[in-house]
């Protein structure tokens, strides 16, 4: 479609950050109306366009001006959705201060872990006020807490996006030779890209993903995909190559952010890990979190 023939009741999904992000804009975009398109820049986050990853025919090269634009990482949520998700819902980047979340978290491990109110903020983080509600009415990166009025809408958008047949069948694939329903599926966000957060959440996390790799049951295999390939050799060393699985990737994980290549292999881990049934998630990753959709949300899940 030509941006001469757009109705203005188009709807333009044009988040610019990574790739988890863009997919959750995508399918909040879908929410918002019928006649959908992308606006996929290529910048220092995305190398690779729109159509070197999916087939859907929905990519767009201008935005006009009379679109209705969803610039965001968060999942939209729509005031009809209110009544299924109570005031103060989210405790994952919430807009209640660090230290009060805090103070409840330490409360709620104290007093046995009643309920799953903390069970995804391994640390006290807030986002921006600028992306945050004051209600606390997000559902992002709260996983199995999400309602299932949300899965029942947001599941079947996530099965409209069509990845590339040939990327899907090297995926599906590699899969059908290594995993099979027992492999546990490891996502390693190092923030490799942000000094800041790779001292406060990667290091701390990573002492905690090696006591849960630890603590599996004996002989189990894991499913590990990484920004980072030290992170990857690290784990291979310390639980044998038999049991560390990864996809036999053409291009480096610490900068695949640089090509398309690199992004195209990083879309061919995000399937993988899809497809595990048990996920022990990077804090914050938005990776992990589109790849617990892609996979139905049926994945348990452990944040580290």
């Amino acid at each position: 479609m030509t941006n001469a023939t757009i109705s203005s009741s188009l709807v333009v999904s044009a988040e610019n950050a990574g790739l988890g992000n863009r997919l959750k804009s995508w399918v909040s975009a879908m929410r918002l109306g019928d006649d959908v398109r992308v606006h996929w820049p290529l910048n220092k986050n995305m190398p690779a366009t729109f159509g070197e990853l999916f087939a859907n025919g929905c990519a767009i090269d201008v935005v006009p001006p009379d679109a209705t634009v969803y610039a965001s990482w968060r999942f939209a949520i729509l005031p009809q959705d209110e009544a299924h998700l109570p005031r103060g819902f989210a405790t994952v980047g919430a807009g209640a201060h660090p230290i009060v979340r805090g103070i409840g978290k330490a409360w709620w491990n104290l007093t046995g872990r009643r309920g799953d109110r903390y069970r995804f903020m391994v640390f006290p983080k807030q986002h921006s006020r600028r992306t945050t509600r004051a209600d606390a009415r997000h559902i992002d990166l709260e996983y199995e807490r999400i309602p299932a009025y949300f899965r029942d809408v947001y599941g079947p958008l996530f099965r409209r996006i069509e990845v590339r047949p040939e990327i899907a069948a090297r995926a599906a694939e590699w899969a059908a030779g290594a995993l099979d329903p027992t492999v546990i599926g490891v996502q390693v966000r190092t923030w490799r890209d942000d000094p800041r957060r790779y001292r406060k959440y990667h290091l701390p996390a990573r002492r905690r993903l090696v006591g849960l790799m630890g603590a599996a049951h004996k002989g189990a295999r894991f499913l590990v995909v990484s920004d980072s390939d030290e992170i990857v050799d690290d784990l291979k060393v310390r639980y044998g190559a038999g049991r560390v699985l990864c996809f036999p990737r053409e291009t480096a994980r610490h900068d695949s952010w640089r090509t398309a290549p690199g992004i195209t292999e990083d879309l061919i881990d995000l399937l993988l890990l899809a497809r595990t049934q048990h996920l022990f998630a990077s804090y914050l990753s938005t990776f992990s979190e589109v790849a617990w959709w892609l996979g139905g949300t049926l994945a348990r899940v452990t944040v580290f």
